[in-house]
């Protein structure tokens, strides 16, 4: 009887392990696969709304490849996922060939019992066995010890069965998870053959470009004379920004209280990797630092910030509470947009109109600019850049993803 115990317990322990592994894992796998396609439908919209174009551009090829690349993450991702419920099917398989052996086991042990205990008592043996009670509380301890004999073997043997027959359920959904799951990437793979015909398409307008490289240079040329000058901008200005905030630093030390740029700061920190995402819909499609362009091998860019291709008419939105440092013109139909967060500052630019000025309070997720969307490719990007202090970091590790 102890034995039983003992072993029905681990294999209900299996059963929850195996569950619960399973659903982790394949969790895991459902979520990405919902963000890539998210991706890859708002990388097709864009493009959509760059049709119109007639010329080749580079923004329209960067985000032609972006959309590529996600393709292939999406399918990775599925096989992924098929390869995780082939090990769990597997691993479930073993499990139930063990339960099966141990149950049928159990099913023998619990039949000898019951022939032992009927050939030995029987009915009327059983009444005898009651009735030959010294007292009338030996006799329903007698009782309660039969009923609780019966009960045990038949409920016992019933805990064995349901927990075989909710593996086997289980793996049942294994089966038709993976079915499902190789429908679907069957009908992915059909989908990367129609990208194929963006990837020739995708060829004609790299060698296309390709006779343009001279002036995409000269373009990102100017462009980064361009950042040079509103870098030198930003740091004149939160060098002012610091200053301000040293004085009222003291002026706090004097009166025993904390600064609001320390706090202001603090919480900023403490919202690193979950400040959402400058825009309602977008895919990072310049990333920041260093980086040579995916298909023109000699073109390259230093990014302060990361580039976001999003919707025509989208609007930049603040990414945490702040005051407006600067609104500053960079040309036509461009300008950017300095917020301060204690010592750390967030850039909006290729901003089309300023919703905001400087001395303005701001809140998280407020609209402050409606974003440029360019005449000759149909692209919408919004350039953004995060400072601590006098130094630019990695927006994307600050950022959630929507």
């Amino acid at each position: 009887m102890v034995r039983f115990d003992k072993i029905l317990l681990t294999l209900s322990l299996l059963f929850l392990i195996i569950t619960s592994g399973n659903c982790q894992s394949v969790e895991s796998l459902e979520k990405e696969i919902k963000s890539i396609q998210k991706d890859i439908k708002l990388a097709e919209k864009l493009l959509k709304e760059t049709a119109k174009s007639k010329e080749t551009t580079l923004n329209q090829v960067t985000l032609l490849q972006t959309q590529i690349n996600q393709r292939e993450k999406l399918i990775k991702t599925y096989q992924n996922q098929i390869n995780a419920l082939n090990k769990n099917i597997s691993a479930n398989k073993s499990k139930i060939s063990s339960l099966r052996k141990d149950l049928a086991l159990f099913q023998k042990e619990y039949a000898n019992l019951l022939t032992i205990t009927y050939r030995n008592k029987g009915k009327i043996n059983n009444l005898m066995f009651i009735f030959s009670s010294e007292d009338f509380n030996q006799a329903l301890r007698r009782m309660r010890y039969i009923q609780e004999l019966n009960n045990l073997v038949k409920n016992k043997i019933e805990d064995i069965k349901s927990t075989q027959e909710n593996i086997n359920n289980q793996l049942n959904k294994n089966e038709a998870n993976k079915r499902e799951i190789e429908n679907i990437l069957t009908k992915e793979k059909e989908e990367q053959a129609l990208l194929l015909a963006d990837r020739d398409k995708l060829k004609k307008d790299i060698t296309a470009l390709k006779k343009k490289e001279g002036q995409i240079q000269k373009d990102i040329k100017a462009k980064e004379t361009e950042t040079k000058k509103l870098k030198q901008q930003i740091e004149k200005i939160i060098a002012e920004e610091i200053r301000k905030a040293k004085e009222r630093e003291e002026l706090a030390k004097k009166n025993n209280t904390t600064s609001v740029d320390y706090n202001l700061s603090s919480n900023f920190e403490q919202n690193k990797g979950k400040l959402p995402f400058p825009v309602d819909q977008g895919t990072i499609t310049g990333k920041f630092g260093l980086t040579q362009h995916p298909t023109l091998n000699k073109v390259t860019t230093n990014n302060k910030g990361i580039d976001i291709s999003t919707t025509e008419s989208a609007r930049a939105k603040c990414i945490f509470d702040g005051e407006v440092s600067m609104v500053t013109s960079l040309g036509s139909n461009n300008h950017a947009i300095l917020i301060r967060h204690g010592l750390y500052f967030s850039l909006y630019s290729n901003i089309e109109k300023a919703f905001v000025k400087p001395g303005d309070k701001v809140k998280t997720g407020q609209e402050i600019g409606r974003i440029h969307t360019n005449v000759s490719d149909g692209i919408t990007i919004l350039h953004f850049e995060l400072w601590k202090e006098k130094t630019p970091v990695n927006p994307s590790l600050w950022i959630k993803k929507n």
